[in-house]
């Protein structure tokens, strides 16, 4: 199984640049001696990363941006108006966006009016949530990961009062750390592989339990660190099945409409 993962792994072109970026910042920082100088930024990312995981999963990929839904047009009822549909059981506020004959288009939420972003956020984890073993969806957008580099680059480079060296070396262990995750990430979602290790083993099954039974916990990829101090590492056997594990932005099945 280990070389089912292994290819569908070194496969992914994203992963050949993350390699090529890792190798370039190593050649400065190892080169350069950096990476011994700051070898307690390595301590740093240990502690920092299980509850890094931990917030953008859960307000990140998480984040319920809104829909946007086609339904029967109400009498009255003209572009901009406020009404209040039924959607997932429960009643949302929508604005009416377009009508067409006997069809109006509603949304709701900050993706109403960008649709860039209900596309980005569907390629970034909602569509993983509604295929978890989509090998293509495993892995993150390579925009969003270049992001996230440039993110603690420019981080690390304030914290550490415009520091380059510590910024090069603490960004060149977040890629190695994130080429981990992938790995990790893929991992979980490959049918029947089980980890060398037992913790990992049982950080599959914590994830499975993420997708297929509660997407409000199990928020931890590479470690669990961030869940058991958070409180979102329940005995699975207390926690109901979620009717949104796999719709995690609540895309709608309107049952009903009413003019507020």
């Amino acid at each position: 199984m280990i070389k089912q993962v292994f290819k569908a792994y070194f496969s992914e072109p994203a992963i050949w640049l993350y390699i090529a970026i890792a190798v370039g910042l190593g050649y400065v920082v190892v080169g350069n001696g950096y990476l011994k100088e700051y070898w307690y930024l390595v301590l740093i990312l240990i502690v920092v990363a299980p509850f890094y995981e931990w917030v953008a999963h859960k307000y990140l990929l998480h984040d319920l941006i809104g829909n946007v839904f086609e339904m029967e047009a109400i009498e009255g009822v003209s572009v901009g108006d406020k009404i209040r549909v039924r959607v997932l059981d429960k009643l949302q506020e929508v604005e009416v966006l377009s009508v067409s004959g006997d069809k109006m288009t509603v949304g709701y939420g900050k993706g109403k009016n960008h649709k860039w972003l209900r596309n980005f956020m569907d390629r970034l984890h909602f569509g993983h949530h509604e295929n978890p073993n989509n090998i293509k969806l495993i892995f993150a957008p390579v925009s969003a990961s270049l992001l996230l580099f440039l993110k603690f680059f420019i981080l690390s480079y304030v914290l550490s009062l415009f520091n380059m060296e510590v910024a090069l070396t603490f960004t060149f262990l977040v890629v190695l750390y994130y080429l981990h995750y992938e790995w990790m990430h893929l991992a979980h979602h490959i049918p029947g592989y089980k980890h060398i290790f037992p913790w990992s083993e049982k950080l599959k099954q914590a994830h499975l339990f993420h997708h297929y039974r509660n997407e409000n916990y199990w928020w931890g990829i590479t470690n669990s660190l961030g869940d058991i101090v958070l409180g979102t590492y329940p005995d699975y056997k207390e926690v109901e099945k979620s009717p949104t594990v796999m719709n995690i932005n609540h895309k709608p099945n309107v049952n009903k409409k009413k003019k507020k």
